[in-house]
């Protein structure tokens, strides 16, 4: 996606030169902080989120003069991180920076590592010491940060003059909104922020996202229209690439039934869409695993087919894959597909929906200029019969799990009640662990929502952060932060920025006293893991209302509407601590796989028998 915005004013004064015929030429000469700001303003850049120590200030000084870039504090440099990761994800580009003093890096580390995994676009601005220092144990020595994070970068410079920051600026900028997305990291040397330039600041422009070759959409259009039982098998890359337009058009033209992966895929189609099968994986929908089993092609667009997704890789996938992705790095990395494309996946669903309503109206040509016969497709009709049953089914089973009389409270009827209350169009950020599994399955996605959080990484306590960046990207959404007791621990300074910068999110507490992945995940390996025990006496409540922020605990089901419709009526954000059943079992989609912990197929624990999976191990 390219930027209109436009070169900053220039705002330093222009020395004047000779050239070697003795005319006079202007010379723009800026110091470094200002060709940083001023490089981040043509670049696309919006906002700074950050946590400033040591020498920082010095570059601060040149990003927000005159307003250049709007600019948000963290609490720490790792909630700041997380909100500039949520910005993006929602901007779809490096739309956002995060800045840190030097030692201050390895703090934000866990995002830059989220980014890598997620393919997210992040851009990490560190300030460190001068180059001098390197030999002589300052305080906070970070000579080692460059050689920590390059592993987990996309793109990393270590900057100690300032002559070509322009370039840059915009190479990282360039380098993590495209291709497959990911973290830019600048290490900079204190000392190039009061060197200067004469290099000019030039507007970015990103790069056309990649297309497929036109043969090869030919071959996968030809390859869906044969298949009796085809299935499009959507992942976070068609979000991250804006195309959920595309891919409901390609849908509904050709008939072909949707399944999206375990969440990086979720809300992509709302749940009640005919063509929509449900999420996949152990913690997704038995629908939409069957669905995949049951089909004989897979078209797979945006998805790294991840553990989480295809139940530890134990689905049975079909003769015929087709494998897109805007990393060919993706491509055959874990089986060999009969056909893959290495392409940004919105850009490939324009192009296959644009060749199918030529070939199915007769226009496309067949290549010696003139109209080709129109084609027909497979008949579907009895395929999406059987898919609209399964799913029905499944809906049934899931509906069985809301029991609205438990007290503590049962968690799907909570998740159930807040997806009847809330505004249709919500963006809902889980964090990880229990209460995330069970948000992504069981909230009911009316409209295309907008994916704030990565598909595989899921670091615990991001999710406050994460929900702030997504509604500092998108102000007119409501947002809410679904979050963990145990996550919440992270987090929770973070309430007190919601007060001072008058940032409305609803914070929901799914509070069992407990971690409960980590817990469910140790008993069925028959170990007792005190540490998954959290304690009952914190009152989550108390503590925001300190920071400022108004709430209520929530200990009965007839508690949840009236409480959620004062958080949203409440001018600024509430804090909904909501005491749920630390007992709920994590219901699976899939029988005899243990979706996370060891090998995909246990020899041992509540398993003995060896699950075989139908991919290469």
């Amino acid at each position: 996606m390219s930027t209109d915005q436009s070169v900053a004013p220039e705002t330093t004064t222009p020395d004047e030169i000779t050239d070697a015929t003795d005319t006079v030429v202007s010379e723009i000469r800026r110091e470094g902080s200002d060709a940083i700001a001023d490089s981040l303003v043509a670049s696309g850049v919006e906002m700074i989120f950050g946590y400033t120590g040591g020498s920082v200030p010095a570059l601060a000084r040149s990003l927000f003069a005159e307003e250049k870039l709007q600019e948000f504090g963290g609490r720490t440099e790792l909630t700041a991180a997380w909100m500039s990761y949520g910005y993006n994800r929602v901007k779809r580009r490096a739309a956002s920076a995060v800045v840190s003093w030097a030692v201050g890096a390895l703090h934000v580390a866990p995002a830059v590592y989220g980014a890598k995994l997620d393919g997210t676009p992040l851009l990490v601005l560190v300030m460190n010491n001068p180059p001098a220092y390197e030999a002589r144990d300052p305080l906070q020595d970070a000579v080692e940060v460059y050689p920590s994070l390059k592993p987990i970068s996309k793109y990393i410079k270590k900057v100690t003059d300032a002559g070509d920051l322009p370039v840059i600026v915009r190479q990282a900028v360039k380098e993590a909104s495209t291709g497959r997305f990911g973290p830019s990291v600048l290490d900079l040397a204190q000392t190039a922020m009061y060197q200067t330039t004469n290099m000019a600041v030039e507007e970015l422009h990103l790069p056309h996202p990649p297309a497929a070759r036109a043969d090869d959409v030919a071959a996968v259009l030809e390859l869906l229209l044969k298949a009796e039982r085809p299935v499009i098998y959507a992942g976070a890359g068609v979000h991250i690439s804006d195309g959920a337009e595309e891919l409901r058009e390609l849908a509904e033209l050709l008939g072909v039934p949707v399944v999206s992966t375990s969440w990086g895929g979720r809300g992509l189609l709302p749940d009640a869409h005919p063509l929509y099968a449900g999420a996949s994986g152990n913690f997704g929908w038995r629908s939409a695993n069957d669905t995949l089993q049951r089909s004989d092609m897979w078209l797979a667009v945006g998805t790294s087919f991840s553990q989480m997704s295809t139940g530890s890789w134990s689905l049975k996938k079909p003769d015929t894959v087709v494998h897109v992705d805007v990393d060919q790095r993706e491509i055959a990395k874990i089986f060999q597909p009969t056909l893959g494309l290495a392409a940004d996946a919105k850009e490939f669903l324009s192009q296959l929906l644009d060749l199918a309503r030529r070939k199915l109206s007769g226009t496309a040509s067949n290549g010696s200029g003139s109209a080709a016969k129109s084609v027909v497709a497979a008949d579907t009709t009895a395929w999406r019969e059987e898919i609209a049953g399964i799913k029905a089914e499944w809906l049934t089973e899931m509906s069985s799990w809301y029991n609205g009389t438990e007290v503590p409270i049962n968690q799907y009827f909570l998740i159930k009640t807040l997806s009847d209350n809330l505004p249709e169009d919500t963006l809902v950020v889980a964090d990880s662990g229990g209460n995330a599994f069970g948000m992504y399955r069981a909230f009911e996605y009316k409209t295309v929502t907008p994916l704030a959080t990565g598909g595989r990484y899921m670091s615990l306590g991001a999710g406050l952060p994460v929900a702030m960046g997504a509604k500092l990207a998108d102000p007119s959404r409501t947002v809410v932060s679904y979050h963990g007791d145990g996550g919440l621990y992270y987090d929770f300074a973070e309430l007190s920025n919601l007060t001072q910068r008058n940032l409305k999110i609803i914070v929901i507490i799914d509070n069992n006293h407990c971690l409960l992945a980590n817990r469910a995940s140790a008993k069925a390996s028959g170990i007792d893991n005190p540490w998954v025990d959290l304690p009952q006496t914190t009152d989550f409540v108390t503590v925001a209302k300190g920071m400022g922020v108004d709430g209520e605990r929530v200990e009965t089901p007839d508690q949840i509407v009236p409480a959620l419709q004062r958080a949203l009526a409440a001018e600024g954000s509430y804090v909904l601590d909501v005491h749920t059943e630390p007992g709920l079992r994590i219901m699976r989609a899939l029988s005899g796989v243990i979706p996370i912990v060891g090998d995909r197929t246990p020899k041992k624990g509540h398993l003995t028998d060896v699950i075989e999976g139908s991919w290469p191990s």
